[in-house]
């Protein structure tokens, strides 16, 4: 099987109370089992199907000449950072045998290879109760920049996108057309939401399902809604962060059973903080400006906050070479390193203590529900 759809249903092949017996409930940690783990972090890949694939070749994690989880793979904390879409031309790895590859299809396949991996997992679980590798797919800004713009399926139609909305460059006049149509100011401000993410890169990802109308009827379909009830902020495994980015305010360096009994009225500017900081950097992402990065003391409260030792995130591109880059002092480690053929993953092994490994971050809400996906 080369790919699998992304659909209602697809909950319905997972066990649904997998994640419940991973983490105990009284404080989020699971039950601890010394023998030595392997993590593979992936960090963000815009597209970069055949990376990944390297990626989980390399480990043995897939069976040879599948795409199919390998049995023999366990005790594997398999972490995604992020960004799977929105491809925008930087330089891909494409092997010799797959000359004819189709580099706008990259966003779809790594968004379908996730599905099909939970599913192996979660098969693999139930058929045999010692297996205990593991999946964390995080969501990137990219991800939900999507997931956002797909609202707009609910209410225009893709002719309508394609003829007046992608198509009206006085964004003013655009506003007022589509104030004529009836649209209230919040999905007005959706529909200019669609037009940033087609412009950072939408149009590719939208090509590669096969244009913008089959892209929005899929979305509209369920696959918006699996992939936001499926992605993770945060997880915190050996001691490390792994998110898309650290946020900013201060008020969210809390450790993750903290962060996810926060009202849901607070859930999404937690989300923005976990997907759009760059004060890490030096960067203020609401203006694209300069900006004071974290002193000592910062870095020091955000570590003892989240109850880590170290933060491992991607988002921002600070080089072009294939190696990741740590800073401060090696407590932040950037493996954003998308556009650099042959770049590598970030590995590591360790043998789990009672508070090497948080339950991952997520909505409350989509945590109770009935649409539980994912495969822990």
């Amino acid at each position: 099987m080369d790919s699998v759809e992304i659909s209602q249903n697809a909950a319905a092949t997972l066990d649904m109370g997998a994640e419940a017996n991973l983490f105990d409930s009284g404080n989020g940690r699971p039950p601890i089992d010394d023998r030595q783990r392997t993590i593979l972090a992936v960090g963000d890949l815009h597209g970069d199907y055949f990376r990944l694939l390297r990626y989980l070749r390399e480990m043995d994690f897939l069976l040879p000449g599948t795409i199919s989880w390998n049995p023999k793979a366990d005790r594997v904390d398999l972490i995604f950072i992020g960004d799977y879409v929105d491809w925008r031309g930087e330089p891909l790895e494409a092997p010799f045998e797959q000359s004819t590859y189709n580099a706008i299809e990259g966003p779809r396949k790594i968004l379908e290879l996730i599905v099909s991996l939970q599913e192996d997992l979660a098969r693999l679980r139930r058929y045999n109760s010692d297996f205990d590798s593991r999946f964390f797919p995080l969501l990137g800004n990219h991800d939900l920049m999507m997931i956002d713009a797909a609202k707009v399926t609910n209410y225009l139609s893709a002719e309508f996108l394609e003829n007046t909305v992608l198509t009206t460059k006085i964004y003013p006049m655009l506003r007022a057309q589509l104030a004529a149509k009836g649209l209230n100011g919040q999905q007005v401000e959706e529909v200019m939401g669609f037009l940033n993410w087609w412009i950072q890169g939408g149009e590719g990802t939208a090509a590669g399902y096969g244009g913008l109308e089959k892209w929005a009827q899929i979305m509209h379909d369920g696959a918006a809604q699996y992939l936001a009830d499926n992605l993770y902020l945060a997880v915190v495994v050996n001691n490390r962060l792994f998110s898309h980015s650290v946020p900013d305010n201060p008020e969210y360096w809390q450790p993750l059973a903290d962060l996810a009994a926060m009202p849901e009225s607070s859930y999404q500017a937690l989300r923005e903080s976990f997907i759009w900081g760059r004060k890490v950097w030096g960067y203020d992402y609401q203006s694209g400006t300069r900006t004071s990065q974290f002193n000592e003391d910062e870095m020091r409260r955000l570590l003892k906050g989240f109850e880590c030792t170290s933060c491992v995130i991607g988002h921002t591109p600070l080089s072009r070479d294939t190696d990741y880059v740590t800073a401060y002092d090696g407590r932040v480690i950037n493996i954003d390193v998308h556009g650099c053929p042959g770049s590598k993953a970030f590995v590591e092994t360790y043998t789990p203590t009672p508070c090497s490994i948080q339950a991952p971050l997520r909505s409350e809400v989509v945590a109770r529900s009935n649409a539980e996906c994912l495969v822990m």
